[in-house]
């Protein structure tokens, strides 16, 4: 398959990528293995489910979803309409774990408190596992601390699925897989060693202890590396990103900063490292844009030197920052569409809607009577000229999979950031007899952008 994608497969196929293009740390040559990052640009139940199943790892046995339950007041945490699909296909709990800093989950009771207000207790079982006490699990790296301290009712799973939000964070930079996995799961006096690297477990003398940034960075790796042991040195749990509401600041911030920059999917897989680092890589190689900007979220990432605990965690042996990211975006669309009279595949929040018009009669109708079924939409036609580029792009497609594109369609999406998978380039769309240029598409040569090819389209 010819394939162009422009921040995607261009930099990221491989993780000989880094963040270091905008300033972050270099990638040290650590490790020669590749892990494989699943990802889709679609953010919705279905999309959420079909990534896990992607896996191939079925969860089994008694199943936690590990999530941020958010802290109250709050508004970014992972919605449970979000996630309730998902955690009923795995007949999963959600788990969770008291807080150390002053806040609506410092305590067990208000804790509980902010679950039942966030929802979560409507869609399904959910459990504070240091609710009763905490134990220790050991680490590998004992550079800073000498175990990680997690509560109890760890000891109740088979199986963990660690459900993350990826945004920034005001101490750590960002927060991905890695640090839901090490300060998430860790009970309150685990989370207070974790942050102090080592220094207190007491929540009330922690923060006196914070200046040794890279210590508790590192420390964060060590103990997402214990948790990962514990479950079977990785055989029992899996790894999912959904990069959303890409605010400076986490879900543990009662009043987070608005997101700068838009959504840009979910991510999967069962290497926790190499799954932050393709989230940091997206962010990192981001096509900003006035209104649309990464740069606040890659500010506070290279503030905190965030890209430390993922070169520590592949360096501690927990894996590798070398992956090769795979769309699982619209190839069964395509297929759908070759295998049917179809014209035209819409997949957008979960729903995949069917058209049959020809050339971009289509398009133009969705433009004007259900804008909102393009905006963000995984598409998939036949064939694609410069027409149905520009409505695309002007619409806000996000993804687009084509057995055809013409050379100037594909330029315009990828100047765009819209991943373009073709099966085959050609210089131009020819007519139906073959003999010139498609005619929708000649009018249009001379114009530069998508918002003055649709107004050419529409006057036509």
């Amino acid at each position: 398959m010819k394939t162009s994608y422009l921040f995607l497969a261009t930099t990221l196929m491989l993780a000989s990528c880094t963040a270091s293009q905008k300033n972050a740390s270099p990638q040290p040559s650590v490790s020669t293995d590749t892990a494989t990052v699943y990802f889709t640009q679609e953010i919705s139940p279905a999309s959420l489910v079909r990534i896990y199943e992607a896996l191939q790892v079925p969860a089994s046995g008694r199943v936690a979803v590990k999530i941020s339950t958010g802290e109250s007041g709050g508004h970014h945490y992972l919605q449970p309409r979000l996630i309730q699909q998902l955690v009923n296909t795995v007949n999963g709990t959600i788990v969770e774990c008291n807080t150390a800093y002053g806040g609506s989950r410092a305590g067990t009771e208000k804790h509980w408190q902010t679950i039942r207000e966030h929802g979560f207790l409507d869609i399904a079982k959910v459990d504070i596992m240091d609710e009763e006490g905490d134990f220790c699990i050991p680490v590998v790296d004992t550079t800073w601390i000498k175990y990680d301290r997690v509560g109890t009712h760890m000891q109740n799973y088979d199986f963990m699925i660690n459900l993350a939000h990826f945004k920034g964070h005001a101490m750590g930079g960002f927060g991905g897989v890695l640090k839901n996995q090490s300060i998430g799961v860790a009970s309150s006096a685990g989370k207070a060693y974790i942050h102090s690297a080592g220094v207190t477990e007491d929540v009330n003398k922690c923060w006196l202890h914070t200046s040794n940034q890279d210590g508790f960075l590192e420390s964060m790796a060590a103990a997402a590396q214990a948790v990962h042991n514990y479950f079977g040195k990785g055989e029992r749990i899996i790894y999912i990103n959904v990069v959303n509401n890409l605010s400076v600041d986490c879900d543990c911030d009662s009043h987070p900063a608005a997101p700068e920059m838009s959504d840009i999917g979910i991510l999967a897989s069962t290497d926790p490292v190499a799954l932050d680092q393709a989230c940091v890589n997206l962010v990192f190689n981001y096509p900003s844009k006035k209104g649309d900007d990464a740069t606040a979220l890659i500010k506070r990432i290279n503030s905190k030197h965030g890209i430390h605990t993922i070169e520590h965690a592949e360096k501690i042996g927990l894996g590798t920052r070398n992956y090769h990211l795979e769309s699982i975006d619209g190839n069964d669309m395509l297929d759908l569409l070759n295998q049917n009279s179809l014209s035209l595949l819409v997949r957008n929040r979960g729903i995949t809607t069917q058209h049959t018009q020809h050339g971009v009669n289509d398009l133009l109708d969705l433009v004007k009577t259900d804008p909102a079924r393009l905006k963000g939409a995984v598409v998939a036609d036949k064939i694609i000229g410069k027409a149905a580029a520009a409505i695309m792009i002007y619409a806000g497609v996000k993804a687009v999979y084509t057995n055809i594109v013409c050379t100037p369609a594909k330029e315009m999406f990828e100047e765009a950031g819209v991943v373009i998978s073709a099966k085959e380039e050609v210089p131009m769309i020819l007519n139906r007899d073959r003999s010139g240029q498609c005619p929708i598409d000649s009018r249009l040569n001379d114009a530069a952008t998508p918002e003055e090819c649709v107004r050419i389209l529409e006057s036509m």
